[in-house]
């Protein structure tokens, strides 16, 4: 065997061990990788199985369940600044809350985000949903250190963030299709989360003697102010934007817009929540180029359910 060949079959065995030494670091690392994806996984899956069972606990009024999933020296910030600490303290404290309150008839976590500093402690952040009665739900913003306390996702500090006021969560509830009529009036709205649920898309279809009119409009809240805020389009040309608040189940909106003939519009809409399935909305203080007109009454918009 001559030279060159020597050197080529050396060149070649080398390549192979190079390539199969990195075949196998790379299957490995893979391994590896696909192993503690799993791993985060089933932690993620356990940390909401464990909020699921605070949740249950809460609606329940059971202080002493609730207070187990804390750890014996965990810690409460609440959101006015109050830090309750220890196990046997939260208890005592859920104890005298639940012996005031209203039941509460539901309550949702949203959790928006789990990350794991490190093999036993994860960060939750969400908001925790809450309702009584007929009142629409209030969302209040979270942060979790949990801990893993044998073989159980544990708080180890809970902290409830100040109100934000008004925010697109209290606005859940318009998820969905829905539909009014009056008259030869037809109207049809669908609301869905926009984005990383930063904004309320609406699409919105007027259907009147076999004239069809379509628009959409965006909900978002703006940071520099707080506010809730709306920007409507339709497709003839006609735009509009208005600023939300709340009083309870009622949200008003001032609005001020320009209709397609060039005429300025400012109204004051209310859009009142009845129940889950059911809301009203009327028009009022209407002024067309600086001068008055008839408001427009209440109408009942009812949620379409799937069949």
């Amino acid at each position: 065997m001559n030279t060159k060949a020597r050197l080529l079959m050396v060149g070649g065995i080398i390549s192979l061990l190079t390539i199969g030494g990195i075949s196998v670091v790379q299957l490995s690392g893979r391994a590896a990788e696909s192993e503690t994806t799993k791993d985060k996984a089933d932690d993620t899956a356990a940390i909401k199985n464990a909020g699921q069972a605070f949740l249950k606990a809460y609606l329940a009024g059971d202080a002493k369940a609730l207070a187990a999933h804390w750890t014996e020296n965990g810690e409460y910030f609440t959101d006015d600044g109050t830090t309750i600490r220890g196990r046997a303290a939260i208890e005592k404290t859920f104890t005298e809350v639940f012996a005031k309150r209203k039941p509460a008839t539901h309550a949702a976590l949203e959790v928006t985000s789990i990350r794991f500093p490190s093999k036993d402690t994860a960060i939750e952040e969400g908001y925790f949903k809450v309702s009584t009665g007929k009142d629409a739900p209030t969302s209040s913003r979270y942060t979790l250190l949990r801990v893993r306390d044998d073989g159980h996702w544990l708080m180890a500090v809970a902290r409830d963030w100040p109100g934000e006021g008004a925010t697109l969560h209290d606005l859940e509830w318009l998820i969905g299709s829905w539909e009014a009529k009056r008259g030869d009036l037809e109207i049809h709205t669908s609301y869905q989360w926009w984005g990383d649920k930063g904004f309320i898309r609406v699409a919105i279809t007027l259907k009147e003697k076999g004239r069809t009119r379509d628009g959409f409009q965006m909900i978002g809240k703006d940071r520099s102010t707080g506010q809730i805020r709306s920007w409507t389009f339709d497709s003839e040309g006609s735009f509009a934007e208005a600023t939300w608040s709340r009083d309870g189940n009622k949200w008003m909106m001032d609005s001020a817009g320009i209709l397609d003939d060039g005429g300025v519009l400012a109204v004051t809409n209310i859009l009142t929540r009845l129940d889950n399935d059911s809301f009203t909305f009327q028009s009022v203080q209407r002024k067309l180029n600086g001068e008055e007109i008839e408001d427009i009454p209440a109408v009942r918009v009812i949620r379409v359910k799937d069949e």
